[in-house]
C-alpha cells in the first residue's frame, strides 16, 4: 500500500522565526505517521532549525534543491550531503520553477538525482507539462531522461511529481481529473520502463493549486498518493486541515 504524502513547498517564504512558529501551532496536529507522510520543504537556511525543532516527531523537512557535487568551487549551491548530516531524508529535484528561472536541464536534474541516490537522500522528482497535454511527450520525455542510469529497485526510494505548468502558483482551481490522469500516466510509463511490481509501490503526487477545499477529492483520485502544496500552505491552520485531509474527509462522511 502507498502511504499518501502531504508535503508544503515554502520556496522563499518564511523566516526562521516565521518557520519555528509555524511548527509550534502544527506539530500537536500531526496524523499519525502510519496513516499519512507529512512534509516542510523550507528555505535552505530554516532546514537545521526546523529538524531540531521537529526531531521527536515524524514530520519530515525537505530540501527544495541540491547540487551535482558533494562539495567544491560551486558557490551558491547546497550539497546534498550536507543535507543528510542534518538529518533530512527527502529533497526535491526538477521543479518547475527551477526548470524556468534556472534553466536547468533534464541531463542536470539527472545527475542530481543520481548522487542524491548515492548518498542517502530520497529524491522527489517533478516532471510537469501543459494541461492540454497533460502526461503526453513532455512529460515523458522528461521522465525517460532523468530517471536515465536510475536502477529499477531505487524506484524504492523515489517520489515522483506531476505538475500542470498552468496551475503552478497561479490560484486556479485544480482539475481533479487533469490530477488523476498525470499521475496514472506517469504510473503507465514507470510500468513501461521499470515493470508492473514498481509502478504499483511508486508513490506519485500531485502538485498544482491544492488547498483544504480540493485536497479530498484530489487524494480520493486512485493513481494520485500525496500533493505537493504551495501558497496554502504558508497558513499554519490551513495546513493542519489539509495534512489531517483524512478525518476530515471521514468527518464530512459520518
Amino acid at each position: 500500500m502507498r502511504k499518501p504524502f502531504v508535503i508544503a513547498n515554502w520556496k522563499i517564504n518564511k523566516n526562521v522565526d516565521e518557520a519555528l512558529n509555524f511548527l509550534d501551532a502544527i506539530l500537536s496536529q500531526l496524523p499519525d505517521s502510519d496513516r499519512t507522510e507529512v512534509g516542510i520543504a523550507p528555505q535552505a537556511f530554516a532546514i537545521y532549525p526546523m529538524v531540531r525543532s521537529a526531531r521527536k516527531t515524524d514530520l519530515q523537512i525537505i530540501g527544495q534543491n541540491a547540487a551535482e557535487k558533494c562539495n567544491g568551487a560551486y558557490t551558491g549551491e547546497i550539497s546534498v550531503r550536507d543535507l543528510a548530516s542534518m538529518g533530512v531524508n527527502y529533497v526535491m529535484l526538477g521543479h518547475a520553477e527551477r526548470r524556468h528561472y534556472f534553466k536547468e536541464s533534464n541531463q542536470s536534474i539527472n545527475r542530481k538525482i543520481l548522487t542524491a541516490l548515492r548518498e542517502g537522500v530520497k529524491p522527489i522528482v517533478c516532471t510537469n507539462g501543459e494541461r492540454k497535454n497533460v502526461g503526453g511527450d513532455n512529460v515523458f520525455s522528461q521522465l525517460e531522461n532523468v530517471l536515465a542510469g536510475v536502477p529499477a529497485y531505487q524506484l524504492a526510494n523515489i517520489t515522483l511529481l506531476f505538475e500542470p505548468t498552468a496551475a503552478i502558483g497561479a490560484g486556479n482551481r485544480a482539475n481533479i481529473e487533469t490530477a488523476e490522469r498525470g499521475c496514472w500516466l506517469l504510473r503507465q510509463e514507470v510500468r513501461r520502463k521499470f515493470g508492473g511490481e514498481v509502478a504499483e509501490h511508486v508513490r506519485i503526487l500531485y502538485g498544482g493549486s491544492v488547498n483544504p477545499n480540493n485536497i479530498g477529492l484530489i487524494m480520493a483520485a486512485p493513481n494520485v498518493d500525496g500533493v505537493l502544496i504551495g501558497r496554502a500552505s504558508l497558513d499554519a491552520g490551513s495546513f493542519a486541515q489539509m495534512m489531517n485531509y483524512q478525518q476530515t474527509t471521514l468527518s464530512s462522511v459520518i
